[in-house]
């Protein structure tokens, strides 16, 4: 549970720094993608593994849903705020507890029932809020982040599935050397320079090559013991926490109604956690 708890956390600080850069969106995620590629694989062979066909082939359907996640994300948060992008994304929940109960036959406690409209009734408070406060947002940014809260529950769907076959490490190695690969081609066909000089914004890219994939690393590990409704539901914690990094580190100013969702949202994991 803790591997989980912790890769949420990790996971909350990426939105911000991904608005703090100078890259386009596609060509940041492509550099995120590749730099949690090269430490993934290298890690993989230090323990005395591989990257074969087989890795691959389990890796192929999260590689390429998560690609489709990185697209619509990571261009989100270029063009809405980033309350909008987490809250939006942290919807995901209502479809994965579905997946949970009618494809992986868990049992949804009432406790965790009980949770999800409290939690989703968090964020809609969050996203109401966004008229209070200064952090700017647009229709087409809001549609992307509907499109990535689709692509992101169908990675964490396939990541499950994928674990039954392969080790977490192998799995991180495997869908992130495909989402970098299928990356390339697009971020090349973008507008946007995939080289650029800004020493800080290489350094932001770096720094989420290393945590964002630690944090995907621990999240596929907790799948083999942690159910899938307590996974999906602690990404609501996402939300909260990036909205208070944002509001924190770049002024990205609040309303009143966004303050009194993220704590909901907050209760509505800690329940989580409790239940299990």
């Amino acid at each position: 549970m803790w591997a989980a708890v912790v890769g949420i956390f990790l996971f909350s600080w990426g939105p911000v720094f991904v608005r703090d850069n100078e890259f386009g969106a596609l060509p940041f995620a492509f550099w995120r993608l590749i730099g949690a590629a090269a430490w993934a694989v290298a890690a993989l062979y230090l323990r005395g593994g591989r990257l074969d066909r087989r890795v691959l082939r389990h890796s192929l359907a999260g590689g390429m849903v998560f690609t489709v996640n990185a697209i619509t994300f990571f261009t989100a948060i270029k063009t809405t705020s980033v309350a909008n992008a987490m809250v939006v994304g942290a919807t995901a929940p209502i479809f994965l507890l579905w997946a949970a109960s009618r494809v992986f036959k868990e049992r949804i406690s009432y406790r965790v029932i009980l949770a999800t409209p409290v939690a989703i009734a968090g964020m809609v408070l969050m996203l109401l809020g966004r008229s209070a406060g200064s952090g700017e947002g647009s229709l087409s940014g809001d549609v992307l982040a509907v499109v990535a809260m689709f692509a992101f529950a169908g990675y964490l769907i396939a990541s499950r599935i994928a674990r039954n076959h392969l080790s977490a490490l192998e799995y991180q190695a495997g869908w992130s050397t495909i989402a970098a690969a299928l990356m390339l081609p697009i971020s090349l066909l973008s507008f946007d320079p995939l080289v650029i000089s800004d020493g800080w914004s290489w350094g932001v890219a770096a720094t989420m090559a290393v945590t964002a994939g630690l944090a995907h690393l621990m999240v596929n590990y907790s799948h083999r013991f942690v159910p899938l409704r307590a996974i999906s539901l602690l990404n609501m914690a996402a939300p909260g926490l990036a909205v208070l990094w944002a509001w924190f580190l770049f002024d990205e100013q609040l309303g009143g109604l966004q303050w009194l969702g993220v704590p909901l949202v907050v209760i509505s994991v800690l329940a989580v956690i409790l239940d299990e």
